[in-house]
């Protein structure tokens, strides 16, 4: 009896290995796999080594090629490095849904339908192509520049990571309410949203990839952080869209919740708009704006301070294009092409650290030759397309804006993609660049930025829902 009980157990465990490690037929090549745990063992062994997922991927590519497959716990997934290879993935159709899984869902009631259109045309109406939008980015100048002035009295030493957060998360507020934060409200937004940039990565947490976890070990996995942190962002909205009924009215400043509620107020439980869908898309909204805007500013002056030569170059640009009479505008890009320049190669070294929102196979397909089975879920590295030599860029980890530079002019090579491209381009790229350029030639034109004597700072950079640079100091004085 224990003999054929043995020899059952076996057999079974066999299958297991053997159903458990088997890929897909012309699946992209990577690590071996292992029953359960899949090659999530290499991947966390290769993530230690390394530092960053991002620096894992160039690793894996170097060796198995751009398309890199792998399997952590039960869930197929394909790592996209190269440059050919990361825009097929976000140009082609069957790779444009998101994951439909616990790390997707658990944030927005087990529920994801997506009204992106929406959101654009609403965003747009509200102020992207308005002067709507240079009023709150003025508004939020003045006060970073008051905040300056007021550490200039003192030693003018100010921490510079510290300086946007605020005011970007205003400007996202406004956006969506129409109406600025009190002082309490934001001390409560700002902690919500620093806890979700330094706790959530983009990439996955552990119960992502082993479900079973959160049942288990919710702290240990990382569940019970992801839940509870956004259980804050999210009732912090719904206070905000509770307040905005209440008070609906034509004297109320027009903001994205306004419009969407207009919006169900029309289609009264017929299409998929709800009011959880409105808590999803603000919490959208709050995520991906505050962290990508806040961390692309903390990267332009990290290397203004490492590069002085090119923030004087910046400054004379601005002093010969607009002077000091009037503050700089984002209708002034096209003529400041030099600060552009430095806001793009910014831009590069943070989306070369980074990844694209994951991607979900909704049909079996192929990438770059190989078969995707529907269901996968691409990873794609952006490393191999904005800090690879192979994608045309010279010394890729070298700051230096002039590589946007031709004859004098603004010149953008075709792979400078950092909002995406296709149906699942970033939605806030035009708030964002707006911000990132008027905030920049704004302070450059007010303020020399050095390094703290004694205490220059350091590249160090930090993973997180986007990449980050250590918060940092600098010696700031007028010019």
């Amino acid at each position: 009896m224990w003999l054929i009980l043995i020899l059952l157990l076996t057999i079974f465990l066999l299958l297991l290995w053997y159903v458990d490690t088997r890929k897909p037929n012309n699946f992209p090549p990577g690590p071996k796999w292992l029953p359960i745990i899949g090659c999530a063992w290499e991947l966390r062994n290769l993530h230690k080594a390394k530092g960053t997922l991002s620096e894992v991927t160039q690793e894996l590519a170097a060796k198995y090629g751009s398309v890199v497959g792998v399997k952590v716990g039960r869930k197929l997934t394909v790592f996209v490095y190269g440059s050919t290879a990361f825009k097929e993935l976000l140009s082609k159709d069957d790779f444009n849904a998101r994951p439909d899984d616990i790390f997707a869902t658990s944030r927005t009631f087990g529920k994801r339908r997506e009204q992106k259109k929406f959101l654009i045309h609403q965003l747009k109406e509200i102020g992207f192509h308005k002067p709507i939008l240079e009023e709150i980015l003025a508004e939020e100048m003045r006060a970073i520049i008051h905040d300056i002035n007021k550490t200039i009295e003192d030693d003018g030493v100010i921490c510079v990571t510290n300086l946007f957060p605020v005011h970007i998360l205003n400007t996202l507020h406004i956006l969506m309410t129409g109406d600025k934060c009190s002082d309490q409200e934001m001390e409560e937004l700002h902690k919500a949203m620093n806890s979700f940039s330094e706790n959530i990565p983009l990439t996955g947490m552990l119960f992502n990839h082993f479900p079973f976890l959160r049942y288990i070990c919710p702290d240990y996995c990382g569940y019970n952080t992801y839940v509870n942190i956004h259980k804050r962002v999210l009732a912090f909205i719904s206070k905000k869209v509770k307040m905005l009924k209440e008070i609906c009215g034509p004297q109320l400043s027009r903001g994205f919740i306004h419009a969407y509620l207009e919006k169900l107020n029309v289609v009264k439980g017929k299409s998929s708009f709800s009011e959880e869908q409105l808590l999803a898309t603000c919490l959208d909204v709050l995520t991906a704006g505050f962290d990508t805007t806040c961390n692309s500013l903390g990267f332009v002056f990290l290397y203004l301070l490492l590069h002085p030569e090119v923030q004087q170059k910046a400054q004379e640009e601005i002093d010969s294009v607009i002077g000091r009479g009037r503050p700089p505008t984002s209708e002034d890009r096209p003529r400041l092409p030099y600060v552009e320049c430095v806001v793009f190669e910014s831009l590069r070294l943070i989306t070369g650290r980074a990844f694209v929102v994951p991607r979900r196979a909704i049909r079996d397909s192929t990438l770059n030759g190989y078969f995707i089975p529907k269901g996968t879920i691409l990873q794609g590295s952006a490393r191999g397309t904005f800090l690879d030599e192979s994608a045309g860029w010279k010394n890729p980890e070298v700051f230096n804006p002039e590589r946007f530079m031709k004859d004098g002019m603004l010149c953008i090579p075709d792979n400078f993609i950092p909002f995406g491209s296709g149906r699942r381009r970033c939605v806030g790229e035009i708030m964002a660049r707006a911000n990132i350029f008027v905030i920049v030639a704004s302070l450059l034109q007010t303020f020399n930025f050095r390094s703290v004597p004694g205490s220059p700072p350091k590249v160090d950079f930090v993973e997180g829902f986007t990449p980050s640079v250590k918060p940092f100091k600098a010696f700031v004085t007028l010019r």
